[in-house]
């Protein structure tokens, strides 16, 4: 990968919503490492983070997991696979910062805290899927509240550089449940605003992409397929060659993953400006729970005109 845009020396790479997010973001991790920078990892997770064996609690909402963790009991915990696959790739320690079911203020107290225990100087925030651009009158929205909730949540991080980026483009579009017209005009949008920072591709023969892939495969591994990532998936498919409707375990079998060479491309943005874009931004920034953000959006929804359903010519 080549990411020139990225300034600072001590990150937090964040997944944006749901525990494989933060997967997705380890390609850009591993790229910030290589250049020898100090690097962090956090996780919206979707682990039940009280039942993990071991995982060190630093409140009622922030648990830190590493490779000594045990899984809870449904087995669910990608965050810690990823920490053992580092352990061994790497003869590193790995922590990632886990949170979840907390809504905008609360998790920007918990970058605060993380900025401050950290000595951060810059944050990413990885959305795998691209629902996190949406503004809340789309065709379909996709489930947005998680990844509004980490990008407000960093946005409230002023003495940090901060950006955001969206990858794994297609997958959210079984049986068009997200348009590609829509989040392909939020980018546009954004770009014309200057918003736009670059786009880099995941390639099979990159450093990142045999990591992920050797990644997901050994979390995957220790994982049941029923807990196996579709968004994921869906990149590594992608530097393999594959194109169109994939059937990338049984889950998906009757709502095949649509692939293409652009899953597999990174889209950064200036977050500072995605956020502002926001119409309902003040008041997200007090939603304590994803039920608040919810309303907000919904709300905003009702109020607004929803964009028709439209086919892009390919």
């Amino acid at each position: 990968m080549n990411l020139p845009w990225l300034e600072g020396e001590r990150t937090l790479v964040a997944g944006c919503g749901g525990g494989f997010d933060v997967i997705c973001a380890l390609p850009v991790a591993l790229h910030l490492k290589r250049q020898g920078k100090s690097v962090h990892l956090a996780s919206y997770s979707f682990s039940e983070l009280r039942e993990i064996g071991g995982a060190e609690k630093r409140s009622s909402r922030l648990f830190r997991v590493d490779a000594d963790c045990q899984p809870p009991p449904n087995g669910y915990c990608p965050e810690l696979w990823l920490c053992r696959w580092w352990r061994r790739q790497f003869s590193e320690e790995l922590s990632v910062w886990c949170y979840r079911r907390v809504g905008v203020a609360p998790l920007a107290e918990i970058f605060a805290d993380l900025s401050s225990e950290l000595q951060l100087d810059s944050i990413v925030v990885v959305d795998g899927g691209v629902d996190g651009l949406f503004l809340g009158n789309e065709h379909e929205l996709g489930t947005p509240e998680t990844d509004t909730a980490s990008l407000l949540a960093a946005y409230q991080q002023p003495t940090l550089k901060r950006y955001c980026a969206f990858t794994a483009f297609g997958t959210e579009g079984t049986n068009y449940q997200v348009r590609h017209a829509d989040a392909l005009q939020r980018m546009a949008e954004l770009i014309g605003k200057g918003h736009g920072l670059g786009v880099s591709a995941l390639l099979p023969q990159s450093q990142e992409g045999r990591w992920l892939i050797d990644c997901l495969e050994f979390v995957h591994g220790n994982l049941g397929e029923q807990w196996h990532s579709h968004m994921a998936g869906s990149i590594v498919a992608a530097m393999q060659g594959c194109f169109g409707e994939q059937i990338l375990s049984e889950r998906c079998r009757e709502a095949p993953i649509w692939v293409s060479p652009l899953t597999l491309l990174y889209w950064f943005f200036d977050l500072p400006g995605l956020a502002e874009q926001r119409p309902y931004l003040k008041e997200a920034l007090t939603a304590e729970s994803l039920g608040d953000l919810h309303k907000i959006i919904q709300n905003y929804r009702h109020q607004t005109e929803v964009i028709p359903s439209r086919k892009i010519p390919i």
